[in-house]
């Protein structure tokens, strides 16, 4: 697959990212391991959002 774009979750502590994967492994739970410069990072397939949002609408 591949990551298409990232950042740090402040709501999270964590870093996140979405990115496209094969559809064999696009269950959420699944856990991947993907490359960031060079680098490999473990990764979990999560459905959205990655955080639940309570936004307020105006009437």
């Amino acid at each position: 697959g591949t990551v298409t774009s990232g950042c740090p979750s402040p709501s999270l502590g964590k870093n996140i990212a979405m990115g496209y994967v094969e559809a064999v492994h696009s269950r959420a739970g699944t856990e991947l391991t993907v490359e960031v410069r060079k680098k490999q990072h473990p990764a979990l397939v999560t459905k959205m959002p990655f955080v639940p949002t309570q936004y307020y609408m105006a009437k």
